[in-house]
């Protein structure tokens, strides 16, 4: 066969002049252009209804007609979410206060610690009789159990509870709930005291559902077990019978019998939805609770206790919020006299003031959140109950102003409500300092709520002012850290920069050359990263007076956050220029280098590697280009380990070399040492086809600037690739045709440039191509197919009169001129070709899939008959590829139906 002889620039003008053409004055899209039926059923569609799955369910007309039904559900979503956000609550208390593997307990009102092989009774026993005779132990004995341990005692006396309960031995599980209550009299267990109150309360609220459900089947079913009546979520005390009332007084009666106080309000908490049966206001009982838990002396013991209320009262849905007032008024009065007196408050000897504080924090928290639960508008007249805002004499409870009290209070209320009292909130943190609350914490607190609501510009530089005097007063670098942390958002968002470099030099004396721990680390790296982001260029932050010192201070992965955002702000710009910028840079880019784990997986390591290799890609030395390419040296050799990177240098060294050849200026030595720095670069990069690409793209350049035989060992070692394939790990990506074909046709389209030798013809590469992909078993039949198609049109190329383009560097001549009319030339690349074509039918025989397979013949037809001339040859083998495609696809296949036609076309006269 003998190749069909092409005239290139004719048929791309034949191939241009024959398309239709006509000016578009509207989209196509436009709906102006749609036919009126086709517009008719875009209507129509549009009109179409459907269920959106996002949409609420529609609401049916006889809810919106039944207030009773639509109160019920609040009632009930209300609880569920307060039991949540409840469970969520002691779960962070019982992490907060888990330090300590044991405890010391007394063994007078810690029963638990007895077990029960120490009796030979049941664990149930050794309390009843301690209930009878709370003598039987020594008070003055204590006892050393493990947390675990006590948890555990405490988890199998709520299971015999629960068994004397099924067992209808009633006044025993209440007795054994009572003993359960005790335990939280002993507060000398002062930080184990939060995690036993959790697990007692379950038992709490364990007992006060078994009561509930008790007393409500006494009202809903009869002594036969028959349903008389039954209740709606929101029934009232006139819905209940006589008898389940009786049920419910006497369990308020068993409970009001019990000596101890403060058993006996835990266990009317416990029962407190139980009031329901028997009155439909619950105010009075809240109030008579509150009351009585002024008996509590106990300030730790007193103020869980109100916590319990809380909780318990949370459930009831209870709108007047007075008793949660008067509950935190006690909790106040009880700090005030914490802070007040010289020695510690309790007899059983806390260690310090603080650390009581410490311990009622929570309760406080729980309490302020429960009062602005429906939001400050509902509780908005309660806060003057408090006495914190100006004008508030008509205030009926006088709450004295402790500092956490009014910490816990700020938190809850609306950011604006804050912004709009900010002054008088300074002069209430200055006139009210105590050990009750760090006051750096408050006015870091004040410093969140204004930048969630900026304070009105009048009124802000005075805060500020305020502020910047508070921190002046802090020696402490944290103490000032968190507070200047705090309002860094509210100055530059409002672009006061003038506090700026004041807010720098504190930090800069405070650090003083001391080494700084791991919370003031992250408050510099917060303050830092503010300042990078606020800013639009990183000239601006750089010239930040001290900004250097403070980063030089930072360590480990917060030096790391900053140098990435620092990286990540200089390589937004378009370009980066400045020597000591770039330096700059430099270094920090080393930093995080040697800060990428040598696995190079996880995504901390990948951004860091993108941004490094985002500021190479950004650097530029103008005409300076070998004050660039040392750079890139200097880069290959600093950043080795990250493979994005050597990648993106080679692809600027090219642009380098192409910049030198388009300036018409002596260029060939610097040419030459970009392709020694691209010959030395490529070998390290792990990926095959990464390699192939870059040798193939070099070889291009090489091309342009007359380095024929720099772009002829390039291609080699591309071709060399491709034996390194059998051997890499990464072989199962690679045998894909999405990889390999393209990168061989690329190959093939720049071997049409590379001129041969005449008296050798110079075909040898694509024989090394052949054969390296023939011993290539690992490669799919149909990638090995692509590739000789490729050779295939590579030698058709070559042997035309006029190649279809040529190097750009008019200097190479191309092989049309050079083996113009040579016969033996021509020759050599039909006998190339025929290899090519025998090995191609190989593959076609080798494909197991009938589908491929039959896709591969008709590639193969197309392949041969836009090279070869028509000739019987070609009729005899086209239609045996024909033939083998009707027998693996289907009759109606497009591909099947276009290269008939075409077969048709061009070798029909030899039928």
């Amino acid at each position: 066969m003998e190749f069909r002889p092409r005239d290139y620039q004719a048929e791309e003008y034949a191939a241009a002049a024959g398309l239709p053409r006509s000016p578009a004055l509207r989209h196509p899209l436009s709906p102006a252009l749609l036919p009126p039926a086709q517009a008719d059923v875009v209507v129509e569609v549009q009109n179409v209804e459907f269920d959106d799955p996002l949409r609420a369910a529609p609401i049916k007309e006889e809810t919106l007609d039944s207030s009773d039904s639509s109160n019920e559900r609040d009632a009930a979503y209300s609880r569920r979410n307060h039991s949540k956000e409840w469970s969520l609550f002691t779960g962070s208390l019982i992490q907060k206060f888990s330090y300590g593997s044991t405890i010391h307990v007394s063994s007078a009102l810690d029963s638990v610690t007895r077990s029960s092989r120490e009796y030979g009774k049941s664990l149930a026993d050794v309390h009843m009789e301690e209930l009878e005779d709370p003598d039987v132990v020594s008070e003055a004995e204590k006892k050393v159990i493990t947390r675990q341990e006590y948890v555990s005692r405490l988890q199998q006396l709520k299971s015999e509870i629960r068994q004397a309960w099924r067992g209808g031995d009633r006044v025993k599980a209440l007795k054994l709930t009572i003993k359960v209550a005790r335990l939280l009299m002993d507060t000398t267990v002062s930080q184990f005291y939060p995690t036993l109150f959790v697990h007692v309360i379950e038992v709490m609220d364990m007992l006060g559902d078994l009561v509930w459900e008790r007393i409500k089947r006494k009202a809903e079913y009869s002594d036969e077990g028959r349903l008389v009546n039954s209740l709606p979520e929101n029934f009232l005390s006139r819905d209940i019978c006589s008898e389940a009332k009786d049920t419910c007084f006497n369990w308020f009666c068993k409970i009001g019998s019990i000596r101890e106080l403060l058993p006996r309000i835990y266990l009317e908490l416990a029962i407190s939805r139980c009031w329901r049966f028997l009155e439909d206001d619950h105010l009075c009982n809240l109030e008579r609770l509150t009351m009585m838990m002024r008996g509590l002396a106990d300030p730790l013991g007193s103020a869980y206790c109100h916590l319990y209320m809380a909780r318990c009262v949370g459930l009831l849905n209870q709108k007047d919020k007075g008793y949660l007032i008067r509950s935190i008024g006690q909790i106040t009065n009880l700090l005030e006299r914490i802070i007040l007196m010289k020695e510690p408050y309790s007899s059983h000897s806390f260690k310090n003031k603080k650390t009581l504080i410490t311990l009622m924090e929570p309760p406080i928290e729980w309490i302020m959140k429960c009062i602005f639960v429906d939001g400050y508008k509902e509780a908005g007249d309660l806060v003057a109950e408090f006495s914190f805002w100006q004008n508030t004499s008509e205030s009926t409870v006088k709450i004295p102003c402790i500092s956490v009290v009014l910490h816990y209070l700020l938190k809850q209320l609306p950011a604006g409500i804050i912004s709009t009292h900010a002054l008088h909130i300074i002069e209430l943190f200055e006139q009210n300092v105590d050990i009750s609350y760090d006051q750096h914490l408050n006015f870091r607190l004040l410093g969140q709520k204004l930048s969630e609501s900026p304070p009105p510009l009048s009124s802000l530089n005075s805060i500020l002012k305020h502020v910047n005097e508070v921190l002046a007063q802090y020696d402490r670098l944290e103490e000032y850290l968190i507070v200047a942390d705090a309002h860094l958002d509210i100055i530059l968002h409002h672009l006061i920069d003038d506090y700026i470099p004041a807010i720098l030099d504190g930090i800069v004396k405070r650090v003083n050359n001391r080494s700084v721990d791991g919370n003031e680390i992250e408050l510099l790296q917060s303050i830092l990263v503010k300042l990078i982001n606020h800013f639009d260029s990183l000239e601006d932050i750089l010239s930040l007076n001290h900004f250097m010192d403070i980063l030089e201070v930072l360590r480990g992965s917060s030096r790391n956050m900053v140098d990435m955002q620092i990286l990540r702000k200089a390589t937004r710009t378009h370009y980066i220029s400045d020597p000591t910028t770039i330096q700059l840079l430099f270094e920090i880019s080393q930093a995080l280098n040697d800060s990428i784990d040598i696995s190079y997986t996880n995504d901390d390591c990948q951004l860091k590697a993108h941004l490094i290799t985002s500021f190479v890609q950004k650097v530029d030395f103008g005409a300076e280009r070998e004050h660039h390419l040392t750079f890139l040296i200097e880069c290959r050799a600093a950043f080795g380990r990250i493979n994005e990177l050597k990648d993106t240098l080679v692809h600027l060294s090219n642009s380098l070399a192409v910049k030198a050849v388009k300036s018409m200026t002596k260029c060939l030595n610097f040419l030459k040492a970009c392709m020694a720095f691209n010959e030395v670069t490529i070998p390290s990069i792990s990926s095959t086809a990464r390699r192939m690409n870059l040798y193939i793209e070099t070889a291009e350049v090489a091309l342009l600037g007359g380095l024929v035989s720099h772009a002829e060992g390039l291609l080699t070692s591309a071709i060399s690739c491709l034996e390194c394939v059998s051997t890499t790990v990464e072989i199962h990506k690679l045998v894909d045709v999405d990889q390999i074909s393209p990168l061989i046709c690329k190959l093939c389209s720049v071997l049409l440039m590379i001129p041969g030798i005449p008296e050798e013809g110079k075909i040898d590469m694509p024989h090394n191509l052949i054969s390296v992909v023939d011993c290539l078993s690992v490669i799919s039949p149909r990638t090995k197919l692509k590739i000789l198609c490729s050779v295939i049109y590579l030698s058709a190329s070559l042997s035309q009169n006029k190649l279809p383009y040529h190097a750009s560097n008019e200097e190479i001549l191309g092989n049309d001129r050079l083996f113009y009319g040579d016969a033996s030339y021509f020759e050599g690349l039909l006998s190339l070709s025929s290899i090519a074509l025998q090995k191609l039918f190989d593959a076609i025989e080798q494909e197991p899939h009938l589908g491929i397979r039959g896709t591969m013949a008709l590639e193969a037809c197309n392949c041969m008959i836009i090279c070869y001339k028509a000739s019987e040859q070609l009729y005899t083998e086209c239609s045996r590829l024909i033939e083998i495609a009707k027998q693996s696809l289907q009759p109606q296949n497009k591909f099947l139906e276009y290269t008939r036609r075409l077969f048709d076309k061009h070798l029909s006269t030899f039928r």
